[in-house]
């Protein structure tokens, strides 16, 4: 008890507190380690170094990995825990654009633009087209058609339902590129070459010793519902992701492409859609299969 006693009264490293500690300049040696030493006499056990707007030192760059080396000699002559960070700002999973520089790698978005036949005006070929008459948040009388019709060939009172697989468009918050496919095995091992097993190649040997973790921040796969536009018109996201149709028959049984309008819409007479609750049942799945696991 004695013992303990004297532990709590001046802890080791592991149980003081640790800071985000913001990158958002031009990164120097000494002014970080300067900053540690800052740390260290205020109590704290350890820091994440955290890229943050505004900085000026190349993300990932040999000069990054020599800010982050200064750090951690800094960290061990103080005894303190030097904690990574796995982005460029958040959220975790471009690799600041590194990764989603390359198109198949891209956040993608299933959305749906409800309007007159004749008002479509896209060269873009749909993923599905339906008719339906809308009611509020319902949609009656829904029926899956082959192509885009011309107007007359709507049924009367019926509106066009149609539905579009796009990446997300650049962005400088992504230094721009865009977020990932979360949902994308292939997309996540890639954002893991290029962030973590970078880390490992430089500075692997102590991993777990003063390097105790990696920080994730916000992963997701991505907004849902949020109004935007596509080819003029309001429309409406979803998450999507290439492999998410045979995923969905493997794991439900049938088509999703068969019932995208129940991921927006209710159904007539129905509290909930099945559907639609296999749908998030499905990319919960995908996200986690990819890049939780």
């Amino acid at each position: 008890m004695d013992e303990l006693k004297k532990v709590f009264a001046n802890p080791p490293s592991a149980y003081r507190g640790r800071t985000f500690w913001g990158w958002n300049g031009k990164l120097e040696p000494d002014e970080l380690r300067r900053q540690i030493r800052v740390m260290h006499r205020m109590g704290l056990g350890g820091f994440f170094m955290h890229s943050r707007v505004g900085l000026a030192t190349a993300y990932l760059s040999d000069e990054w990995f020599e800010m982050i080396e200064a750090c951690m000699d800094e960290a061990e002559k103080l005894d303190m825990e030097a904690w990574l960070y796995d982005e460029d700002r958040w959220p975790s999973g471009a690799a600041g654009g590194l990764v989603t520089r390359e198109e198949r790698f891209r956040h993608r978005n299933l959305i749906m633009v409800a309007c007159d036949a004749d008002e479509l005006k896209t060269d873009q070929q749909p993923l599905a087209v339906f008719s339906g008459r809308l009611d509020g948040v319902a949609v009656r009388e829904v029926q899956r058609l082959d192509a885009v019709p011309q107007g007359a060939e709507m049924p009367e009172g019926a509106k066009l339902l149609a539905f579009f697989v796009a990446a997300d468009e650049p962005s400088s918050w992504y230094n721009d590129a865009t977020y990932l496919d979360t949902m994308s095995r292939e997309a996540v091992q890639r954002f893991i070459e290029v962030t973590h097993e970078a880390y490992r190649k430089q500075i692997g040997e102590s991993f777990g010793e003063r390097v105790p973790g990696i920080f994730t921040d916000e992963p997701s796969y991505g907004r849902v519902m949020e109004q935007g536009e596509f080819a003029g018109l309001p429309s409406w996201p979803v998450p999507w992701t290439p492999g998410l149709p045979d995923t969905f028959q493997q794991r439900y049984g049938y088509d999703i492409l068969n019932h995208l309008p129940e991921l927006f819409f209710d159904l007539e007479g129905e509290a909930v859609s099945q559907a639609r609750w296999h749908y998030y049942d499905c990319i919960t799945f995908l996200f986690t299969d990819a890049f939780v696991r």
